[in-house]
């Protein structure tokens, strides 16, 4: 089968576009690794580990989730560790810590979560002045 404007079979103009895209395909591919390595050599691309929150993409989808959170402690902590049966995925347990941390704040829900993540205060999402509101009583009264 030939073209109306030319004697090229269907298959030699395929062959011919498949080439053309493929230079394309490489030019952009090179103009992209030379943009990245100027903003490298610029400075202006940071070097720094990504921040907790961009480690744990999907966690602001947490609403189905939040019901964990009025589990007893010891319950939620079970269910939080890795070794659960019906592990919750990390980026949920992130986006739990930060609906607790900008609600209630309880110190061992945190703690449980901080555990299962492996983070430091400093890496927390939300809450308020201090990382945890600890209600434990301080005396007897």
């Amino acid at each position: 089968m030939t073209t109306k404007h030319t004697d090229k079979t269907a298959a030699e103009l395929v062959g011919q576009k498949k080439a053309e895209v493929k230079d394309e395909v490489a030019t952009d591919l090179a103009k992209d690794a030379v943009r990245q390595e100027a903003r490298a050599s610029t400075g202006t691309e940071s070097d720094a580990e990504p921040t907790a929150a961009s480690r744990y993409l999907g966690s602001d989808e947490i609403m189905l989730w939040a019901p964990l959170l009025e589990m007893g402690v010891d319950a939620f902590e079970e269910r939080v560790a890795e070794k659960h049966d019906h592990v919750i995925p990390e980026e949920k347990v992130y986006g739990l810590l930060a609906l607790e941390r900008n609600g209630q704040n309880r110190t061992p829900y945190v703690k449980a979560m901080m555990k299962r993540l492996n983070l430091k205060r400093e890496e927390l999402p939300g809450g308020g002045p201090d990382y945890t509101n600890d209600v434990t009583p301080v005396t007897k009264l």
